[in-house]
């Protein structure tokens, strides 16, 4: 399936985030910057991650906020006051099967509306899993390399295991346990080609339906 969005043709791209909170805000944009530079119509071109304010606190309030956008996207002044081209909804598959639901829902019921959905199997922490040689050898400096206990989508806690096995080994690092500011310390690192080949069920599906997005106008 193609989704087509009414974008002009500018410079700047607008794109609205909905995600879990900090860790989230820091990792997403740079991989999903990887993604959209294969989009026609967007490329290089510079994209503002700030387009649209949503103050996370967890994924409870991501079906809400997504429910009201989707309305409003029918009504042209309101919508015209938002000014997104394209939002992105990430959250964790953990523990929110209703979320889920509830969000596909909404995005089936919501014609044209200009969003990507993806889903982090378990913890958005598999992504960076997902490319760990480059992140610790860019960050970390742990050497041997810790040999994961499974691969990154069947880790049943992600965020433990780089915690463990990395963040409190590493003596390159300030942190003792994983937290936001380590996350934007490691996001420029991770190749999203690399967590699309490891994580093919839910960074690949994310990566898919952006590879579907074109540019109208």
């Amino acid at each position: 399936m193609v989704l087509r969005f009414a974008w002009r043709r500018r410079a700047l791209i607008r794109i609205g985030l909905l995600s879990e909170g900090g860790i989230d805000e820091a990792l997403l944009p740079p991989l999903l910057a990887q993604l959209a530079e294969k989009v026609p119509g967007i490329g290089t071109r510079k994209i503002d991650w700030n387009a649209f304010r949503f103050a996370p606190n967890g994924y409870g309030g991501i079906p809400k906020t997504l429910k009201v956008l989707s309305k409003l996207h029918s009504i042209p002044s309101e919508w015209g006051r938002i000014r997104c081209d394209l939002f992105v909804v990430v959250h964790d598959s953990r523990k929110t099967e209703d979320v889920q639901k509830d969000i596909r829902k909404i995005l089936k019921a919501a014609r044209d509306f200009p969003a990507v959905y993806g889903l982090a199997i378990q913890e958005v922490e598999a992504w960076v899993l997902g490319d760990i040689e480059n992140v610790n050898k860019k960050v970390f400096k742990i050497d041997p390399l810790p040999k994961l206990p499974a691969a990154p989508e069947r880790d049943k806690d992600p965020k433990k295991t780089l915690t463990n096995l990395f963040v409190k080994r590493s003596q390159a690092i300030e942190f003792d346990r994983w937290n936001a500011e380590c996350a934007r310390e490691v996001a420029p690192f991770i190749r999203a080609s690399q967590v699309q080949r490891r994580c093919p069920h839910g960074f690949g599906a994310m990566a898919q339906s952006f590879s579907c997005v074109r540019l109208c106008g």
